[in-house]
């Protein structure tokens, strides 16, 4: 069963690998590795004296498969040049993509 499965496997790839180049708006890297897309996102936050604080929200969504053991509290990922920390759980879809908060180390 697991052999007829691989044709749609490099399908897969091959659409994320798409989804990456065309959609990606910065550039990361794992562990110093290959630079890849991803897709990052600032919102800002409402709460508590949001009058007086601004904070936004930096969310990454990435292909997974590009940073093998990323996971929350990890501090290898590199985006557009700035390391920075995973500060939420990293779980992956059934199309290996995730979302997850981040917040830039410099």
């Amino acid at each position: 069963m697991q052999a007829n499965l691989a044709p749609f496997a490099a399908v897969d790839a091959l659409i994320n690998q798409g989804v990456s180049q065309t959609l990606a708006n910065a550039m990361a890297s794992w562990q110093g590795g290959q630079c890849f897309g991803v897709i990052f996102n600032r919102t800002p936050l409402d709460g508590y004296l949001d009058h007086a604080v601004t904070t936004d929200r930096q969310t990454v969504a990435m292909c997974i498969a590009n940073a093998p053991g990323i996971a929350e509290g990890s501090m290898a990922l590199v985006l557009a040049g700035q390391p920075c920390e995973v500060t939420g759980p990293v779980v992956a879809d059934a199309s290996g993509w995730a979302t997850f908060p981040i917040v830039f180390l410099n």
